[in-house]
């Protein structure tokens, strides 16, 4: 009889039928979504079969309703044949997401409502999110294989007993022939749900083709699960509590990714039943009324966040402290001396909880408290959770962190004795410790914007790196309180009961120091951002949006004889700013603005210093010098306020007014947020000032003319800033922030027409140069041999390696070795923004070109190609040969797929041969000397003929080779 396995204790058998394993990749819809107890998301509309098909070692595609798969021999292949799927999706209808709430029940009652008794009224909506993230680890893998009548599932995490309940109600299974095992339990519910959205989808997969099958599925982004709250409460001016409601609204949640594709029924949705009496108020309300849909799974989390907001706010708006008013209100003595305890320790005084104000930081702090009954060892306990958040807000960046937690907890079960000793274990503090952390993240975890980057809140170190949350250095601090002399007979536990006032404390505490009142968790610094604006006075352009399209046009033109005025007033210098005006949170997230426009790369000259400027930029007009960008305050920008930083970065103009050169990229910077750009200014403003003059640009005439630049910005540069494509996922705009923003991608790789404009349309990211080198295109114009996906672009962007592309060289190298540096997240969204462009890339290398349809080569082009056989045989075999042989030096990639090989000019592959690879963008990566002092240019010419024909066969030979060598020659290493 089959059961389920916990691979902890059990050793891992090899199954026989492993002897025929396949491998598969599933092509996930670009949107998944799911509203009132049905898919939402993205249908799958056509695929191509064939181009799929016709690949070596693709055995099958299955596809049931939106369940897209590919089933090949190897993971490669599947991969590869995933790409070229094609898949047409059908974007759902507005209709069809519109939330359609179930049917609410009263699920608790206390006391008799009396109507009219009370002199004031306050009602307040509240959401909670959960389900948003995904994790960020690397791809899950399942491996499902038929045994006997049933099936065995692995994973490397999971619920078995769960998971074989799933699965056999998906198969039409009885559960005893569904065998689960896993190596550990999942880490939190991200993890869980990742483990069943794998097991569903490999075994039905091996269903299909009675074969075991390995799945290696990127975990998902499950479709969000909002519960909304409405919460109406009666109190009188003396603050005596009268009659509260609580009106829950909540979809079901979505079911595993198998069962969501394939539109198929759930079983185990409504398993739970909700205990009406752990969503009432702790507090002596007289009456009290919590109604929800029967069988809705209402998180406790969200009703207490929104009950402890709401009695803050009835507070406020009384008068009165927040903390006093809750033990006024509280009949539990046990969790008073709870809340004193936990306020002594915060030092919490009435007087002094007002917002503090210091530079543009702003502070406050604020309380919360939960008391419920959990189930611990299978018996029901009382727990007590008591919280007082510090927050400090950032005006400038919109940054928002937790800066201090003084958190207290108990719990005890029903009929236990007191404690004889109030003795905290250290295993217990560590625990609440790391539940404190894990709960302020997920708390942060909101604004998913296109330009909230991954990691802006921290974690300690040791919790799971699989939780895909974020990791800091920044940690807020976290105490916990002991059990002072009132509290003589707590035991203090780590109970999960611990972290639910977490959420409230938090937004009290910004409502302390902004005056904002969060009601929607989690939360982020863009939301405080959005309400400050809101009750802002309305800036001039904001002011002629009010009157419609006549506004609009006028602020059109405006915008449009600003950018062309040849001169522009000077902006006053400043001080230097000081370091500390900025949080160190707020420096982090300009770092990694850096890091993505790679400012470093441009702004440093060989051997010099950092952002010191002096690095020579080639343009067909002339060479442009990199300016320095240090704080120094005569030759850098050390004197420059954040509005001439601001006026430089989006219209290309000098704090003195004069027109910057677009060899700066101020055409894709403009497009960065204000959140970033404030970042970006204090970053660049807290590091070291050096004092460096770069040497005077050396342009033709008219080109070194400045004021003529202002014709060219009327004509070629939009200020904006990014606007995300709301038909398009969070990913898929986060990326396109980033590569069009930051990253200014299309600066070297879109093709410029005479003017240096980049050329957008089809031409966008379709190949350029950059100091002689080719940008090649990024898109499906691609002369790659095999279609970028977006696991190779993912690992060529961290790494600078990929097994089927090559290697990162020459410019390209140092922009790899920053975006390293980025978050995965980041680097992932680039990675799936770019792939998105792949569509009609080519399918597999080029075949031959048959020898009837080719020209014969000439036998002076055979001898040439003798001889650059024989040098290659010398020279590049021994880490560049095919087959078996040793790996030297790093990494050895194939010239087959290599994109240098197979582009229509020969000069990156000239370059790398005479300057070869010095500093590659990934140490591991290993080096590659220069032969510029070893090769003649006719040896060259023979080499490049020899690689040619052989890697490349089909390509024809390339042309201006020896104009080539002489430039590569010519040009400095890089």
């Amino acid at each position: 009889m089959m059961g389920s396995v916990d691979l902890q204790a059990t050793a891992t058998a090899t199954p026989a039928s492993l002897a025929s394993l396949r491998h598969a990749r599933l092509a996930l819809p670009p949107v998944l979504g799911w509203q009132s107890q049905r898919y939402t998301g993205a249908r799958l509309q056509g695929v191509d079969v064939e181009a799929a098909l016709g690949l070596p070692g693709v055995h099958r595609l299955v596809q049931q309703r939106h369940l897209l798969a590919v089933i090949a021999d190897s993971d490669a292949q599947a991969r590869q044949a995933c790409a070229l799927l094609k898949p047409r999706w059908s974007t759902p209808a507005d209709d069809e997401r519109a939330l359609r709430p179930r049917q609410a029940h009263k699920l608790y009652q206390r006391g008799k409502e009396e109507a009219g008794l009370y002199d004031l009224t306050l009602e307040a909506d509240y959401q909670w999110q959960e389900g948003e993230a995904a994790l960020s680890s690397p791809d899950v893998v399942a491996l499902a294989a038929p045994s006997g009548t049933g099936m065995r599932i692995d994973l490397p995490f999971g619920n078995p007993a769960a998971i074989a309940l799933e699965v056999a109600g998906l198969l039409a299974l009885p559960v005893a022939q569904i065998e689960v095992r896993s190596h550990r339990a999942p880490a939190d519910a991200r993890e869980y749900r990742a483990a069943s959205d794998v097991a569903g989808v490999a075994a039905l997969l091996c269903q299909q083709c009675g074969e075991a099958v390995s799945l290696a599925l990127t975990p998902a982004e499950a479709p969000a699960l909002s519960t909304s709250l409405h919460l109406r409460g009666e109190f009188d001016e003396d603050g005596a509590l009268g009659n509260t409601t609580l009106d829950i609204t909540q979809d079901r949640p979505a079911p595993p990714l198998a069962w969501l594709l394939t539109e198929t029924a759930y079983a185990l949705e409504d398993a739970a039943a909700i205990d009406g009496a752990a969503l009432a108020p702790p507090y002596d309300w007289r009456s009290v009324h919590v109604s929800a849909a029967q069988e809705a799974s209402v998180p406790v989390a969200a009703t207490c966040f929104a009950q402890e907001v709401f009695l803050d706010e009835v507070a406020q708006r009384l008068g009165q402290d927040p903390v006093q008013y809750r033990l006024a209100h509280l009949p539990d003595s046990h969790g008073r001396d709870l809340i004193r305890s936990v306020a002594h320790g915060a030092r919490w005084h009435p007087a002094r909880q007002q917002g503090q104000r210091q530079g543009g930081r702003l502070r406050g702090r604020g309380f919360a408290y939960a008391s419920t009954i959990e189930q611990q060892a299978g018996q029901p306990v009382q727990s007590w959770s008591a919280w007082v958040a510090e927050v400090e807000y950032d005006e400038a960046s919109g940054e928002l962190s937790v800066t201090k937690v003084t958190a207290g907890h108990d719990v005890r079960a029903a009929g236990q004795a007191p404690a004889t000793s109030p003795v905290l274990a250290q295993a217990n503090a560590e625990r609440l410790d790391q539940q404190a952390r894990l709960a302020l993240a997920q708390s942060m975890h909101g604004g998913r914007g296109f330009d909230a980057w991954s990691s802006e809140a921290g974690l300690p170190s040791t919790l799971p790196s699989s939780l895909g949350l974020p990791q800091s250095t920044a940690l807020p601090t976290v105490e916990l309180v002991g059990t002072p002399p009132a509290l003589q007979n707590i035991q203090l536990n780590a109970g999960a009961a611990f972290t639910l006032p977490a959420a409230a404390a938090i937004s009290n505490a910004v409502y302390a120091a902004t005056g904002v009142r969060l009601r929607q968790a989690p939360f982020s610094g863009e939301q405080i951002r959005l309400a400050l604006n809101a009750s802002a006075p309305a800036s001039g352009a904001q002011r002629w949006r009010k009157y419609g399209w006549l506004g609009a046009a006028v602020a059109a033109v405006g915008a449009t004889l600003t950018l062309a005025m040849p001169w522009r007033s000077e902006i006053a210098p400043i001080a230097r700013p000081d370091p500390d005006l900025y949080s160190a949170a707020t420096i982090e997230r300009g770092r990694r603005v850096a890091l993505a426009g790679d400012c470093a790369v441009c702004h440093t000259a060989p051997g010099g210093a950092a952002n010191a400027g002096g690095h020579a930029l080639q343009t067909p007009f002339g060479t442009v010098y990199s300016t320095n960008i240090t704080p120094d305050d005569h030759t850098g920008i050390g004197n420059w306020s954040y509005a001439a930083f601001e006026r430089a970065m989006r219209e290309g103009i000098h704090r003195d007014g004069r027109h910057l050169y677009p060899a700066f990229p101020y055409t894709a910077f403009a497009k960065i947020s204000e959140a970033d750009m404030q970042s970006l200014y204090a970053y660049l403003m807290a590091q070291p000032a050096v004092a460096s003059t770069p040497p005077a640009n050396d342009l033709r005439f008219p080109f070194n003319l400045r004021p003529l630049l202002a014709g060219w910005n009327t004509l070629f540069h939009d200020p904006q800033v990014f606007q995300p494509d709301p038909a398009r996922s969070d990913l898929w705009n986060r990326g396109a922030y980033l590569v069009d923003g930051a990253g200014h991608c299309a600066a070297c790789h879109s093709p410029r027409n005479a003017l240096g404009a980049e050329k957008g349309g089809r031409h966008y990211l379709g190949g350029g140069t950059v100091d002689g080198w080719e940008a090649p295109a990024l898109t499906a114009l691609s002369k790659s041999p095999t279609p970028w996906t977006e696991e190779e672009l993912f690992a060529y962007l961290r790494t600078g390696f990929s097994a089927r592309h090559g290697i990162a060289a020459g410019p390209m190298a140092p922009v790899v070795a920053e975006l390293a540096q980025l978050p995965p997240g980041d680097v992932r969204a680039i990675a799936h923004y770019l792939a998105s462009f792949q569509s009609g890339a080519a399918s597999s290398p080029a075949a031959p070109v048959p020898a009837s349809a080719a020209q014969a080569p000439s036998p002076a082009e055979l001898r040439s190609r003798a001889n650059g056989q024989r040098l290659f045989a010398g020279a590049c075999a021994a880490c560049h040969q095919e087959g078996t042989g040793p790996t030297l030096f790093g990494v050895k990639p194939s010239l087959r797929v290599n994109t240098n090989l197979h582009s229509d000019t020969p000069d990156n592959l000239v370059h790398v041969i005479l300057h070869g690879i010095r500093e590659p963008a990934n140490p591991a990566l290993g080096y590659m000397p220069g032969f510029a002092n070893s090769f003649s240019d006719a040896q060259m010419v023979d080499l490049l003929a020899y690689l040619r024909s052989e890697f490349a066969a089909g390509k024809p030979a390339w042309q201006g080779v020896e104009a080539s060598i002489a430039r590569s020659r010519a040009m400095p290493m890089h």
